[in-house]
């Protein structure tokens, strides 16, 4: 339900003086009705009793313009304006331009099946460097298969070297300096410039958890958490050449298993966030939370959501869509979208224009990416029977289609 009053009277609209076009560049929304308005229409110069406005009403209607007459703008077509010689004239077409179908609706299309060469144990899926790059563990390496981006349908195999079958593939995180990754038998940090060949890096702490790249006004660092003598703190660094240890992790915070999302407007200064959900604490116990991290004051400050007490965050996964924050979560028998209008604070579950298609297996732990092009991409994930899904999703807003 929409209050139409509100939303025309804030509508802008385009004059184009060489093509005679009045016109709304912004759509109103879909399914938008209003009967009649008034009109506020003004010159140059004020008009003389000589001068007129004609508006013509669907092709074949004419009224001579007053201000205290509502016009019914659905039917406007065209306005006429007159100089005060009441000769001289300037047509112009009236467009009144609504979008004509659901712009959010979510549009999804299974591009590949089966695209791993193997049965993994577990997997983790990237974008860089226009490839899209799935990471997946057998029972003696890691290997990867790579796609060219916004392709999704042919795949090929890529050599990783150097990474140790312990690393926990759902830690890939990319960030401006390369690809980083936690061997989490080792508490060791990978290093890969590329992708393919990885090293171990030199770290001062024995790292925790890769929380992923944390937005600030400064730049981007990667967030960790370190064991620090005898709790577990923050800290964030850039490449590991330096480690700047941060204050300490609060109570039930998670160590693994969660889901991230990095939030940063470009036209805000302050919204600039990192998201966690659901994963296990450091003492291996579940937790149920989303949590909002941002770089403040010399530290990082952390604020929980505000959830539904049904909604379900093991094995969620988190990503930043038409500049809001979308959960990927489980309900019985299916997948849920949840998204956010505050960058966090509260969640409600998307309507019926953004359900998944009933073909669309139910899963956890799937490896959620978006484009440039306004695509969400899916990868794999956790079947209901604990097996690993090895198939390709990709969805799109209406309003995204043509651009």
């Amino acid at each position: 339900k929409t209050d139409t009053a509100s939303l025309l009277s804030a509508t802008q609209f385009t004059i184009d003086q060489i093509n005679g076009r009045i016109f709304n560049q912004e759509p109103l929304p879909y399914l938008f009705q209003v009967d009649s308005v008034l009109l506020s229409i003004s010159g140059a110069n004020s008009y003389s009793p000589f001068s007129q406005v004609l508006l013509t009403l669907d092709a074949d209607s004419t009224i001579f313009w007053r201000q205290s007459d509502s016009v019914s703008v659905n039917r406007l077509s065209k306005i006429t304006t007159y100089a005060p010689d009441g000769i001289t004239k300037k047509e112009y077409s009236f467009e009144l331009n609504i979008h004509q179908q659901d712009p959010y609706i979510l549009n999804w299309q299974k591009l590949k099946s089966d695209y791993l060469p193997a049965s993994p144990l577990s997997q983790k899926s990237v974008a860089f460097g226009g490839n899209l790059i799935t990471y997946y563990l057998t029972a003696e390496r890691i290997e990867a298969v790579a796609s060219e981006a916004g392709d999704g349908t042919d795949w090929r195999s890529v050599t990783v070297a150097g990474l140790p079958v312990t690393s926990d593939l759902s830690t890939v995180t990319l960030t401006g300096e390369g690809f980083f990754i936690l061997d989490t038998a080792a508490n060791t940090v990978y290093h890969s410039l590329d992708g393919m060949t990885w090293n171990a890096v030199s770290a001062s702490y024995s790292v925790q958890a890769i929380y992923g790249s944390i937005p600030a006004s400064g730049g981007e660092k990667l967030l960790l958490a370190v064991d620090h003598g005898d709790e577990i703190r923050f800290a964030e660094t850039a490449d590991f050449t330096e480690l700047e240890i941060l204050n300490r992790i609060p109570d039930q915070f998670p160590t693994g298993g969660f889901s991230s999302a990095k939030v940063d407007d470009p036209s805000s200064y302050s919204i600039k966030y990192l998201l966690l959900a659901g994963g296990t604490d450091a003492n291996h116990i579940l937790t149920n939370q989303i949590w909002i991290l941002q770089k403040k004051e010399g530290g990082i400050k952390f604020i929980p959501s505000s959830l539904p007490l049904s909604l379900n965050l093991q094995g969620s996964s988190l990503f930043f869509y038409d500049n809001k924050p979308y959960l990927m979560a489980i309900s019985p028998g299916k997948n849920i979208l949840y998204y956010s209008d505050n960058f966090g604070l509260d969640w409600e579950e998307t309507k019926e224009n953004q359900v998944f298609p009933a073909a669309f297996p139910k899963r956890t732990h799937a490896s959620v990416l978006t484009d440039a092009a306004n695509y969400i991409w899916i990868f794999g994930g956790i079947s209901s029977e604990q097996t690993q899904i090895t198939d390709v999703w990709r969805g799109r807003l209406n309003k995204f289609t043509g651009m």
